[in-house]
């Protein structure tokens, strides 16, 4: 390995260029990458709602639907426009009031309940469905199309609508907060090393990771969910800056006293085992999040692992090849930098080291004791009220009562059919119903029935009607009416039922088993990631405990902020949060049982242990910095909402580790001798 290195190193200018290349190219691979703004998606395909949503989307072209709204003010005006659209490539139809009721007979002849489907309040409603699945790019060319053709004061919502704003809005803030945040991390590089080179040497190396990572899912055909695009990049530098600055130190001081060759080699060779511990229980965190049955996890779990493991070989590999290159630039252009004394701070926790050491037990028991808090899943929360498509959302709930839509699909004779009909007909939370067996008397003979309705909502022996009703998806309301429909209706006939209301209901009872699994894996494994590394009991269970509870102070924070717990926040940052900071704890220990290996007393190893208080502030400074401006502007919640934990996570998680980690050590430090904990580090 030594000659590999040594030849790496006297072909640094090679090697550097070639970086360069594959910098280039992987940007060019990030802009033909696949991303998905439908969560929905992401649940498990065996989910009864979700085999429902399929069914819709495959046999009936309904689901990936959109709505267009226009002021109603001639009848032929807005039958021109619904075959405009027709026309589009990529719509599969559009449904109108034409469809049900000849428009040219006197309004006061037509049937009122269909008239109110589609005109109220000066406005008209439009339904359009598409062909392919909203994410496809023929259903987001004719998005744009149908834009092109709407009248002024017209709104364009659902679905496809929606996705095509986050679309926007992704692409927007990515680039732009991934930009702001990086800013920010340079120039508190600046004032933490003593040469301005080394920011910029470390950011395109971790820089350099990020493409490649991102690159790779476009190689792979991998499409990746839109809060993967948003929040990768900012987590994968925040929990891998730690490899770069262990590096940079370490070969800074072996340069005091050997050649750069030499020096890079024992830089690499000595740093190697603690960049491979701390990204072993990185990874354990997110290991733990891929073993969810909702595909988000999976998504963002393997994205960050690769991540991890690509940041983790470009700092062996190509990071210190940069360092020797540009050695005599940033080796002597050196100034003084800010640096934190530990000397007040560590006389101030060792004297009240029994207060820390009660306050922690306090905080470990209450970490049993407190109630779940409670959470929130509507997944269109936080997108901005002036977004197009949601100003249109809301007019469309407003004018025709549709707070959620829910469909029923599936094989079912006549008379069972106008059974399900009464029964939705007597929920007084139902405040319409379109579909064949609605709108139809069954004994009517079938010759008698206009061919369009056959054909809009009878495919073979399938047939669906849509449910309109009056409650907001994702309140206990809803999750009522679902549990409801399904007792009354799924369960005795042969349907199923689907739409976003039941489809957040699914989402609900799954998270819920992830978070529980996730937060236990993850708990396990790097608790037994710890022991191995300790060769002891005690240590990694008052480390795990330590930052646990950071995180749930984290959590509770949110909580008085909003009044509730987001899922997806919830769902990841347990795992994010304990994977990436229980580093800080692991250093910390490290340093003191080494100073206790060498012969000095409890109190002067903790001395020593603090000392390293700047190494954990400089990593839990890079990752609050690039998380925070995400989670300032973000207009997206779920992404703004990640963005904040993982941002306040890195500060809270530093306080607490340094406040209760070395109280602690020194408390127990005749369990660790009696028990032998610390010989057998040695």
């Amino acid at each position: 390995m030594r000659r590999f290195y040594i030849f790496a190193f006297r072909n640094s200018k090679f090697i550097f260029i070639l970086s360069i290349i594959i910098f280039i190219l992987s940007l060019y691979l990030n802009l033909f990458l696949k991303i998905n703004y439908d969560l929905y998606s992401l649940l498990p395909q065996d989910v009864s709602s979700v085999k429902a949503l399929n069914m819709l989307r495959n046999i009936f072209k309904v689901g990936e639907e959109a709505y267009v709204l226009i002021s109603f003010k001639d009848i032929e005006e807005v039958e021109k426009l619904k075959r405009e659209i027709s026309k589009i490539n990529g719509v599969s139809k559009v449904s109108w009031v034409s469809d049900l009721q000849d428009i040219f007979l006197p309004e006061y002849f037509w049937e009122q309940s269909i008239k109110e489907n589609f005109i109220k309040g000066g406005y008209t409603l439009l339904r359009i469905s598409f062909s392919e699945p909203s994410q496809s790019p023929l259903t987001e060319k004719a998005g744009k199309e149908i834009k092109k053709l709407l009248p002024k004061n017209s709104f364009f919502t659902g679905n496809v609508a929606i996705a095509q704003d986050l679309s926007d809005i992704t692409q927007r803030e990515t680039i732009k907060y991934l930009f702001i945040g990086s800013l920010f991390v340079i120039i508190f590089l600046f004032l933490i090393f003593p040469s301005m080179y080394v920011p910029f040497i470390i950011y395109y190396n971790i820089f350099l990771s990020i493409l490649i990572n991102t690159a790779i899912s476009v190689i792979f055909r991998e499409e990746i969910s839109f809060i993967s695009r948003m929040i990768v990049g900012i987590l994968q530098m925040g929990v891998t800056m730690d490899y770069a600055i262990f590096l940079y130190h370490r070969y800074e001081e072996e340069s005091e006293k050997r050649s750069k060759e030499d020096a890079g080699w024992e830089a690499i060779k000595s740093t190697a085992r603690s960049i491979i511990a701390s990204a072993g229980t990185t990874i354990a965190g997110f290991w733990a999040m891929t073993l969810m049955k909702f595909g988000l996890g999976k998504d963002l779990g393997f994205i960050l692992i690769r991540g991890v493991i690509i940041s983790f070989i470009l700092s062996i590999t190509l990071l210190p090849v940069l360092f020797y290159h540009f050695h005599n630039k940033w080796y002597h252009s050196k100034r003084r930098v800010l640096r934190l004394s530990g000397e007040r701070l560590s006389n101030f926790i060792l004297q009240k080291r029994y207060f820390f050491f009660a306050l922690f037990i306090l905080g470990a028991i209450s970490l049993f004791l407190i109630p779940k808090f409670p959470m929130d899943y509507k997944i269109l929360r936080g997108l901005p009220e002036n977004v197009p498509s949601i100003i249109g959302q809301r007019k469309l709930e407003d004018l025709f009562n549709k707070r959620s839509t829910i469909f029923i699909i599936g094989e079912e004779d006549p008379l069972n059919w106008q059974k399900i009909v009464k029964i939705l007909r007597d929920n007084e939370k139902v405040s319409g119903i379109m579909g064949y067996y609605a709108m139809v008397d069954y004994l009517l003979p079938s010759y008698m029935i206009p061919l369009n309705i056959k054909e809009s909502f009878l495919k073979g022996k399938l047939s669906y009607i849509s449910v309109d009703t009056l409650i907001d998806y994702g309140t206990n309301e809803s999750y009522e009416f679902t549990k409801e429909i399904r007792e009354k209706i799924e369960d005795r006939f042969n349907v199923k039922i689907t739409g976003i209301p039941v489809l957040n209901y699914d989402l609900k009872n799954i998270t819920t088993k992830d978070l529980e699994k996730v937060n236990i894996i993850s708990i396990i494994s790097i608790f037994l990631i710890i022991a191995l590394s300790f060769l002891s009991l005690p240590i990694p269970i008052f480390l795990v405990f330590t930052i646990e509870m950071a995180i749930t102070i984290n959590l509770f924070i949110d909580y008085i902020i909003y009044g509730f717990l987001f899922f997806s926040s919830n769902l990841f940052i347990c795992a994010i949060q304990l994977g990436a900071t229980i580093d800080y704890a692991v250093l910390i220990t490290s340093r003191y049982l080494e100073a206790k290996r060498k012969g000095l007393d409890r109190f002067s190893s903790a001395r020593f242990a603090l000392g390293g208080i700047n190494s954990i502030i400089n990593s839990a400074g890079t990752m609050f910095l690039i998380s925070l401006p995400l989670g300032i502007f973000s207009d997206i919640f779920m992404a703004k909402n990640l963005a904040m934990l993982i941002s306040r996570g890195a500060l809270i998680s530093v306080i607490f580790v340094i406040f209760f980690v070395v109280p602690l050590l020194t408390v127990i430090d005749p369990i660790l001798d009696k028990f032998g904990f610390i010989r057998k580090e040695a």
